[in-house]
């Protein structure tokens, strides 16, 4: 939790183009839970259990449009349910919920560096921190590749592998989702601990 709060704290006080150059890399993918927004801040997300909404997002992709891509989402926690998968311009999943081998009817174009590739309706009954991660879909497309792939849209024969948009600890998740705290069940001491 202070290393949570610590971060937070930080990245609030960086100028916003540092928190953009976070993603400075070419071909990334991460999980965010704004659909406009994809900073670090948006990968954190505190929720009660009513459903909301995350999105598979390719930042810096090196093309144009994209014609399909392929994510396995590792989700460590039965308490996390996922509602429903969608996405744009025809977006066929021919995987499952979490393992999208998906491609698109019409490409699907980048703006402004990256384009959202699907929404991912989520819901969470827990009351632990939760580590989000992605891997290289089964099956993958490029054996050797063991993270997220995009296809090119002008050609979709060529494949680009994807690095993906982690940090901090532990290392390799895209997202975090932490059960909210009610306000009237949070004691003093319970603060004060937060600052030790």
């Amino acid at each position: 939790m202070r290393t949570r709060l610590a971060l937070f704290l930080l990245m609030l006080l960086m100028p916003f183009t540092a928190v953009q150059a976070e993603w400075a890399e070419d071909n990334l993918m991460g999980l965010f839970f704004s659909d406009t927004e994809f900073t670090s801040l948006n990968t954190m997300f505190e929720t009660e259990p009513v459903p909301f909404e995350s999105y598979i997002v390719a930042i810096n992709p090196e093309v144009s449009s994209i014609s399909g891509y392929e994510v396995s989402i590792n989700i460590p926690d039965p308490a996390v349910f996922l509602l429903s998968v969608s996405g744009p311009n025809g977006w066929t999943n021919f995987g499952d919920s979490v393992n999208h081998l998906a491609g698109f009817g019409t490409p699907v174009p980048v703006t402004s560096n990256t384009a959202v590739l699907s929404t991912i309706r989520l819901l969470y009954a827990g009351h632990d921190e939760i580590y989000i991660s992605f891997g290289a879909a089964t099956p993958p497309s490029i054996p050797d590749h063991d993270g997220p792939v995009i296809a090119n849209g002008a050609n979709p024969d060529i494949l680009i592998p994807c690095m993906t948009t982690y940090f901090g600890t532990p290392s390799g998740f895209v997202a975090v989702l932490n059960p909210q705290v009610a306000v009237e069940t949070t004691s003093l001491s319970r603060v004060k601990s937060l600052f030790r």
